[in-house]
């Protein structure tokens, strides 16, 4: 995966930005986003996983030029493979939910894809993808596993852990050996168990902890649990890269051992977080940003100071959270920053 990235100069990091003002206003000894806002074109981190996958399966034979590549998504997974069927030569077709913002579902189709809306969530069209991929021979791009289906989901979140890489090799401070702890949004638990893997393997003291909106806190109850539920109720948060019912079973198993803790919030630390940011020079979106939402909940929350202490989130650690989109969703953008 390492030669994948570094062999190619289009591929280039994107940047760790250092938030000295707002880390001593939190109390900490160090902050650090790492900005995925413009992550090889795209305003997404998703792109690491799709183009990675959908090469390697080129190489292997196991993909044609022609293909059709099919994926389910709320925005930002389908537009990464959007763009990297256009690229490696194949159609894509993408299932959203009915309600998904039309400024996403547009960005999607910009890139060439057909997108087809669904009576439901993002895990009803998980289901009708497969069985429209089944009776046509497409073959499914998901970050999302179930049985039967691991090897792509695979590829997608060993991509991801290129971001971790990028950190290491940057130099910023002491790199990715300076971080005491990572803040990750939750979601399906591709993107949390990419780097909650990486850090068991690279830097075993850091602490990994998930940020998930509390309306689909799907990975927190699992967790509680000891194995994949699904939640219930209405999905009415604006963090809509995190907006889902089930978790992805080949992520579960692998990450339940290497988080320290799993957060939900409400999509008002979201905003607070994107109006820092954005204070900041970071453009980040409300799923983008609901990493550094977790961290403020934890700093400013007086229910949470246990948790905080628990954690050792005091003046001493230097913490790192991932910003994983820039602005998909332009209206809500502006209406939350200009607050």
């Amino acid at each position: 995966m390492r030669a994948f990235f570094t062999s190619r100069a289009e591929l280039s990091p994107t940047p760790t930005r250092r938030l000295p003002g707002l880390a001593l206003e939190l109390g900490l000894a160090g902050l650090a986003a790492k900005d995925e806002s413009g992550r090889f074109g795209l305003n997404a981190f998703k792109l690491l996983g799709a183009r990675f996958a959908i090469e390697t399966l080129l190489k292997e034979k196991g993909l044609r030029r022609g293909n059709t590549l099919v994926c389910a998504s709320e925005g930002n997974h389908g537009r990464a493979v959007a763009r990297a069927a256009r690229d490696a030569g194949c159609s894509a077709r993408v299932y959203m939910a009915h309600d998904v913002a039309p400024a996403r579902a547009n960005a999607i189709a910009g890139e060439g894809a057909e997108v087809i809306r669904v009576d439901g969530s993002y895990d009803d069209a998980v289901r009708i993808l497969q069985a429209d991929a089944i009776a046509n021979g497409w073959t499914i791009v998901s970050d999302t596993a179930w049985p039967g289906y691991e090897r792509i989901p695979f590829l997608i979140m060993l991509g991801y852990t290129r971001m971790m890489d990028e950190i290491r090799d940057q130099g910023s401070g002491r790199g990715a050996q300076g971080f005491d702890a990572v803040f990750v949004q939750g979601g399906v638990g591709g993107l949390l168990c990419a780097i909650a893997s990486w850090c068991a393997f690279h830097l075993p003291g850091c602490k990994v902890i998930s940020v998930e909106p509390t309306q689909a806190a799907c990975l927190q109850a699992s967790a509680r649990a000891g194995h994949p539920v699904t939640v219930d109720g209405p999905l009415q948060t604006t963090l809509a890269g995190l907006r889902n019912r089930e978790v992805s079973p080949l992520a579960f198993e692998s990450l339940l051992p290497n988080v320290d803790a799993f957060m939900a919030i409400d999509d008002e630390w979201a905003f607070e977080a994107m109006r820092a940011l954005n204070a900041n020079g970071i453009k980040a979106g409300a799923s983008g940003s609901a990493a550094l939402g977790g961290l403020l909940a934890l700093c400013r929350d007086r229910s949470m100071q246990e948790t905080r202490r628990s954690l050792e989130l005091d003046d001493r650690a230097s913490v790192l959270v991932i910003v994983s989109e820039g602005v998909t969703d332009p209206d809500l953008w502006t209406s939350v920053t200009a607050m």
